[in-house]
């Protein structure tokens, strides 16, 4: 028996351990619950995606978490962790974007 998951499955998992990690790192950090819950949603978004086969909720979710890096980044002007966690978001989103559009054709 064999266990195969394709790129776009890793990238979502990894996505989602990033997200829920750096929520927890927050918590511990500063003692940011909003950082805390954040992350455990994200982390739950986006294995739940990855766990019904459905990788565009990924997509969405992605995409609604780089425009809220975005605006947190405008609002502070702080690269860290809002900055690296906006590049990281629209990466994710992009490679996927392309990936699931290009299955669809």
């Amino acid at each position: 028996m064999s266990f195969s998951i394709t790129q776009e499955e890793l990238v979502i998992l990894v996505y989602a351990l990033f997200m829920g990690l750096g929520g927890w790192i927050g918590f511990k950090k500063s003692g940011s619950t909003p950082s805390l819950i954040a992350g455990v949603a994200s982390f739950a978004v986006l294995v739940v995606s990855y766990i019904i086969g459905q990788p565009w909720i990924a997509v969405g979710a992605s995409a609604l978490l780089a425009v809220v890096f975005f605006r947190r980044v405008s609002k502070t002007r702080k690269l860290m962790p809002s900055g690296m966690l906006l590049v990281i978001s629209a990466v994710v989103f992009i490679y996927l974007l392309i990936q699931m559009l290009g299955k669809s054709s």
